[in-house]
């Protein structure tokens, strides 16, 4: 396409829903707007020690959707479409408030 993309995703709803996973969409948009805002976050460490520091090009990285506060996910569930098999791509942060363990090592970044 001759003008940008934007990597974007809405509010998990009765009526907007990833097809396979049922997560919350994520799709690609021509205008940006808020639903078009991500943040990197490190997968090492304390992410909050690690606010405003430079990103290196080979550093691992978590893309955190801003209006929601879900990850970029990929539940590799397998599907074929035109372009042949695919994987589907949703935001979905994989802890949950009943496993802290699992919500440390969210908020650690392991």
């Amino acid at each position: 396409m001759d003008k940008p993309l934007y990597l974007q995703s809405l509010p998990l709803s009765p009526m907007v829903y990833a097809r396979f996973s049922r997560n919350q969409e994520v799709s690609v948009a021509s205008k940006k707007n808020h639903s078009t805002v991500w943040r990197i976050q490190p997968t090492n460490g304390v992410r909050e020690d690690k606010r405003g520091e430079p990103v290196n090009a080979k550093d691992a990285v978590i893309l955190e959707h801003v209006a929601t506060s879900q990850y970029l996910s990929n539940d590799e569930i397998m599907y074929c479409n035109a372009f042949g098999k695919e994987t589907e791509v949703s935001a979905l942060n994989k802890a949950t408030k009943s496993k802290t363990q699992v919500l440390a090592n969210e908020y650690k970044g392991t």
